[in-house]
This record gives C-alpha cells, structure tokens and sequence, in this order.
C-alpha cells in the first residue's frame, strides 16, 4: 500500500474545519481556515487543492458583496 497521499493529521483537522465554515456560507473565514490548511499540508495536491478552495471562496466573497451591493 502506497502512502504517497497521506497528509500530516493537522491538515486533516484544519480541512473538516475548512469545510464547515464553507459550507455555512462564510466565505471570509472558509478562506482563512483553507490558507490555513494549505500551510499544515505536507503534501503538494493537498496545498494545491486548499489554495484553490480558498481562492474560490475570496471570489465568492467578493461576489457576495457586488450582488448585495446590486441589491441595494
């Protein structure tokens, strides 16, 4: 059995929590809780992927406030 994806425990733990803040709908702080992640990751795939969930949720956050601003 290969480990090859295997990730330090800390990433795991900051993702689940990357993941609910996300899915709440706070995107701010999903953001922060990804970079987050992507700094405890040992594993390059799983920093790639953080760093792209966190730059999805800074432009869902950003699209947030135009269309609240649209709204308006």
């Amino acid at each position: 059995m290969s480990f090859k994806y295997r990730d330090s425990p800390l990433y795991y733990r900051a993702a689940r929590e990357a993941v609910r803040v996300e899915q709440t709908g706070d995107y701010e702080q999903a953001a922060k809780a990804w970079a987050k992640a992507s700094r405890e990751s040992r594993n390059e795939l799983n920093q790639d992927w953080s760093d792209r969930r966190a730059d999805f949720c800074i432009m869902q956050n950003i699209r947030n406030k135009r269309k609240a601003v649209d709204d308006a």
